[in-house]
């Protein structure tokens, strides 16, 4: 998949923890949320040369997977979700920020996981127990289907504030302005 498609599926999955939990509005604030949700959505492609943080100032952490890993290697598993989110929960405890933060972090990675699975190539998603690749082989990364994947995830985040501004006050909605 590209970056895009899973930026918009972590944040789908934020939008919609938000809109099922809205009490957790009051924990962790929505950009944030969001925010750190894309950076999990995007890190496990850290173990790719082309990946789009291998690129930029996330290079020296990029070098450094790729010599313990091919691409979707461990770093496409749970372990390496939860090996990057307790970095991500080490790096907002050093600033001070609530340890909840991490959450949205991991669900994003999750998401990329779970993207990620609906390609040919597949994810080992229970590395180092197995070797074996779940994959449901509907969309290949850059075709068409990958577009219409991409715009029925933003068509569930339209829903999903449609669905807050009418039966939840506009809460999610409110939290974006604030954004803004």
């Amino acid at each position: 998949m590209i970056h895009t498609t899973h930026i918009l599926f972590g944040v789908f999955l934020i939008f919609a923890s938000f809109e099922g939990y809205p009490s957790s509005i009051a924990y962790i604030p929505f950009i944030y949320a969001i925010s750190s949700s894309a950076l999990g959505a995007l890190f496990p492609d850290i173990d790719h040369p082309n990946g789009y943080l291998s690129r930029g100032n996330w290079r020296l952490i990029s070098l450094s997977v790729r010599k313990t890993t091919s691409h979707r290697g461990w770093t496409h598993s749970i372990s390496g979700a939860v090996f990057f989110s307790v970095i991500a929960g080490a790096v907002i405890w050093y600033y001070n920020a609530d340890l909840l933060y991490a959450v949205p972090f991991f669900i994003g990675y999750i998401s990329h996981l779970m993207s990620d699975s609906l390609n040919p190539t597949g994810v080992n998603w229970l590395w180092p127990i197995t070797r074996k690749k779940f994959r449901i082989n509907l969309i290949k990364t850059g075709s068409k289907q990958e577009s219409i994947f991409q715009s029925g995830i933003s068509f569930g985040i339209s829903g999903i504030i449609a669905y807050d501004v009418m039966f939840n006050a506009g809460m999610l909605l409110n939290a974006i302005r604030q954004m803004i």
